[in-house]
């Protein structure tokens, strides 16, 4: 019987979010502590099995319609002996939070494919299909979430210059709490956009001073200057409720976190719901933090240390 396995991971953007969108830097890093994983088995007729639908490929609802479209795509492209097939997906991502998870859930279907096949898969052929896949799923694709969600080390980007993937020697922990509310996106670009037209001044210079946060955390992340960069996480969180994008439930999780010894905390994503992520010195900071964030009406929490993205760290 052919099987076929296929991982990826969530992401979340650490600094620069909506600042980018104006030139400024930004950098996101790969959730290795997400995995998401995708199994395929020869069975008597294609279907799904996944927390979001179970039942035949041909039915899937149009709230996957970027799974679907991917999932032909790829059968057209690789099934040439007309193989049936179970495709199962184990996915703990929250959607809608600003982690990834189409992205990765799409990166993992495709590798899954590719193996079940036994075809080779380039990175190349991998972003392709996965910004193909998003591009049906949110409209039109900036191509960041594939970038991160097939990398291992963290991914530094804005609209002038090419992404770069990059890596640090830096000890703590990033801890991430997801809010239970659906972040905005589109919405949250599109109100900025306004504030921004009606006011270039007062607006750019908070978009401005994400950008120089985001240029001063890569330096902080490579010294392994923890403290500043927590007080950089501050600084940020200050500008992005400048811009009307905090709820009272993220700063609410933000105030617990910052209580129970984080070194700083911020919104990440789109805003006015989504994750918020946290610095955390240790593992023991990491936890307490933890707690305080679950006591705190947090829906999900992750914990990422940042010494995985050493050049020379052993990552799978």
């Amino acid at each position: 019987m052919l099987k076929g396995i296929g991982k990826s991971h969530g992401k979340t953007i650490i600094m620069g979010e909506h600042a980018v969108v104006y030139g400024y830097p930004a950098f996101a890093i790969p959730l290795l502590s997400t995995p998401v994983i995708v199994k395929i088995k020869q069975s008597k007729e294609n279907s799904l099995i996944s927390k979001y639908y179970a039942g035949k490929i041909e039915q899937i609802p149009d709230s996957l319609a970027g799974v679907k479209y991917l999932i032909n795509l790829l059968n057209s492209h690789l099934n040439q002996e007309k193989v049936n097939y179970t495709i199962s997906i184990d996915s703990g991502l929250p959607i809608e939070r600003g982690m990834g998870s189409s992205a990765a859930i799409a990166a993992a279907i495709t590798r899954a494919f590719f193996d079940f096949f036994n075809q080779e898969l380039t990175h190349e052929k991998l972003l392709d299909y996965v910004n193909k896949s998003e591009t049906v799923t949110h409209g039109k694709a900036s191509g960041l979430d594939a970038l991160t969600v097939c990398s291992e080390y963290p991914i530094k980007f804005s609209k002038n210059e090419a992404p770069k993937a990059f890596s640090f020697n830096s000890e703590g922990f990033i801890v991430i709490a997801d809010s239970g509310v659906k972040g905005k996106t589109k919405e949250t670009v599109a109100d900025v956009r306004k504030m921004y037209e009606a006011d270039q001044a007062k607006t750019g210079a908070y978009l401005k001073q994400l950008g120089d946060y985001a240029a001063e955390a890569t330096q902080l992340l490579i010294k392994g200057n923890l403290k500043k960069l927590g007080l950089t996480f501050t600084l940020a969180n200050e500008a992005l409720t400048k811009l009307n994008l905090s709820i009272p439930k993220t700063d609410k999780l933000i105030e617990a976190a910052n209580h129970a010894g984080a070194l700083g905390s911020k919104i990440t994503g789109g805003g006015r719901g989504g994750c918020i992520i946290c610095l955390a010195h240790n593992l023991t900071n990491a936890q307490m933090i933890q707690k305080a964030l679950t006591k705190a009406g947090a829906e999900q929490t992750w914990i990422q240390p940042l010494s995985i993205y050493a050049e020379d760290s052993d990552i799978d």
